[in-house]
This record gives structure tokens, C-alpha cells and sequence, in this order.
């Protein structure tokens, strides 16, 4: 029984964490949607990284390993 419980729980942790990782994300009001880097778009956001050249800038690479 005691098995059943942690495998259930375990269960509902994973199946949690997938929804939520692989859910569509949102974005506040007035700002951008999200899009993803890749070779095809490079140029895109070398031209809006370049359009705001008078604010403070961050790039934040995040890497799976």
C-alpha cells in the first residue's frame, strides 16, 4: 500500500513538471511574444538587439548541460 502511495505521488510529481515545462508560455502586456533562437532567425534578433542601442541590454544563454 505504502508502495502504491509513493508511486502515485511520484507519478503525479513528473506528470506535473511536464505540463508545466511543456505549456505554452505567456508574456506580460504590451511586451514581445517569446521566440526561440535557432540559425533562421539569427538576423532578427541581431537587428532588435542592435534597435535598442540607448538602454541596458542582456543576452541570457541557457544551456541544458
Amino acid at each position: 500500500m505504502r508502495r502504491a502511495v509513493i508511486l502515485v505521488v511520484l507519478s503525479s510529481l513528473v506528470l506535473l513538471a511536464v505540463v508545466y515545462l511543456w505549456s505554452p508560455s505567456s508574456v506580460p502586456p504590451g511586451q514581445e511574444s517569446l521566440v526561440v533562437l535557432s540559425n533562421a532567425n539569427s538576423s532578427e534578433f541581431e537587428n532588435a538587439f542592435d534597435t535598442g542601442s540607448d538602454a541596458l541590454r542582456l543576452v541570457l544563454l541557457l544551456s541544458p548541460t
